[in-house]
């Protein structure tokens, strides 16, 4: 598993097959692992909970032509600095990648955000993030075209590992006036990748419908996997099935001819073409990788419907709306879900208020969790994950977020009660019975979001 890994973390850059690229970054945790082999700190774990429900009270429901699609509420705040713009990067526990902007490049770290499209940098004074200098760029094009009322339009070159030549992209700059409060927050750069663009701030387009513009990407599809608790992969345009398939296949062929003098180099990739022509197929379309579903409910998220949950091998739930968000990291049940799936695990108890929202199950219980989505169950927070983890994740392993408490044999469960479908503000964005699949259910798998067709793909890496 650590040569997959360490094989996956090399694909940055452009990756070309069959003359389609697609764009694989480097995922990165900010401040690294949410939970350790310390006991769980449940104050802390509730201010995070509370964070991360609070994003969506932010926006509401409307009818637009025949369909439905979120907004953000316009009236939330009278500052035309926006805060729910600007106050946004940098944010321990957010989910980043690097991008490389200008001539010569500034390396800017790239904040994801799966319930907004837009595109854009922060520039303020506070002297805290990562901040674009326009003054450094002698290739920066300046331009007064306004897409927000504090956001301009200039553009900049891109350098992509892999492609020859710098790519010059819109890359709207967002600057809070210098009497506001908001000019103390982080810079920061922001890359949007939900669905629709009914949810945008900015009148300007997407960086993954730019990059189809000028043919870097070959579709519009958008993919990402966590390799643990701290790193991850971002591929534009593309997945890194075939990549991850081929090493695995070569990491076993390695180990078993290990000292075999015929295992040369040449003979090995051999051996690899061979099985990969018979496990994927060059003529087998891409997407035939992936068990799919179709994106369903208001439009602005990735929302599906996630047909069963299993417990050791028995369904427990079905048919439950799921909203996906790397950057929440619990998995967010209703009430009345989250009861039902901790009854169905032996030795399991709700804690006491004010952390009356999180449950506790005995450490040592190995349970088996699968998500049923597009017809297949898929294993999510299982085992103890890779080696790394092992060492210095939770007590518990993935299914944990800590130890209860030293001696009594308990950790917390990943799994937290949300209150969000009983709560106005909440109701108003659709909350009502949905789950949050963040963080934990994208560890360990690949999950493709395809913006054209409106569906999301998932496949065991």
């Amino acid at each position: 598993m650590a040569t997959l890994f360490f094989y996956v973390l090399l694909i940055v850059g452009c990756v070309i097959f069959h003359g389609e690229c697609a764009i694989h970054l480097p995922l990165y945790r900010r401040g690294g692992r949410l939970s350790t082999h310390d006991l769980a700190n449940l104050t802390s774990l509730s201010y995070i909970l509370a964070g991360a429900e609070a994003q969506y009270a932010r926006y509401y429901r409307e009818i637009e032509g025949n369909r439905l699609v979120r907004r953000w509420r316009s009236d939330e705040t009278k500052d035309e600095n926006d805060p729910y713009l600007i106050n946004t990067a940098g944010r321990v526990g957010r989910w980043y990648t690097h991008l490389h902007v200008g001539d010569p490049p500034q390396t800017l770290e790239i904040d994801i955000d799966m319930l907004s499209p837009d595109f854009y940098t922060i520039m303020t004074t506070s002297g805290r993030g990562s901040k674009y200098d326009t003054f450094a760029s002698r290739s920066h094009g300046h331009s007064d075209e306004r897409v927000h009322s504090i956001c301009r339009r200039p553009s900049d070159e891109f350098r992509f590992a892999g492609l020859n030549n710098a790519v010059r992209l819109d890359f709207p700059i967002c600057n809070p006036s210098k009497a506001s409060r908001q000019t103390l927050a982080n810079s920061g750069t922001i890359l949007g990748l939900s669905p629709h663009e009914s949810l945008a701030r900015l009148s300007s387009p997407s960086l993954l419908s730019q990059l189809l513009d000028k043919n870097l990407v070959a579709d519009n599809v958008w993919s990402v996997t966590l390799l643990d608790a701290e790193t991850g992969m971002l591929s534009l345009g593309g997945t890194i099935a075939r990549q991850v398939e081929e090493a695995k296949i070569r990491g076993e062929i390695e180990l078993k001819h290990f000292g075999d003098p015929v295992a040369n180099a040449e003979w090995v990739t051999q051996q690899v073409e061979q099985q990969m022509s018979l496990v994927m197929p060059n003529d087998l379309p891409w997407d035939h990788h992936f068990k799919w579903t179709n994106v369903q409910g208001a439009a602005g998220w990735w929302t599906v419907l996630m047909k069963g949950v299993w417990i050791n091998g028995a369904k427990i739930l079905k048919n439950q709306p799921v909203v996906m968000d790397i950057n929440v990291p619990f998995i967010l049940a209703p009430s009345v879900a989250a009861q039902r799936f901790y009854d169905s695990i032996g030795g399991t108890k709700r804690l006491d208020p004010p952390y009356d929202m999180f449950f506790a199950f005995p450490c040592l219980n190995g349970v088996n969790i699968a998500f049923e989505i597009g017809g297949w169950n898929f294993p999510v927070m299982s085992g103890e994950g890779t080696r790394e983890e092992a060492l210095y994740g939770p007590a518990g392993g993935r299914f944990s977020l800590g130890k209860l408490d030293n001696g009594t044999g308990y950790c917390v469960g990943a799994v937290v009660e949300t209150s969000m479908g009983v709560r106005e503000q909440w109701l108003k964005s659709g909350m009502k019975d949905m789950w949050v699949l963040g963080e934990p259910f994208f560890n360990g798998l690949g999950v493709a979001f395809d913006i054209e067709e409106g569906r999301v793909g998932v496949r065991t890496y």
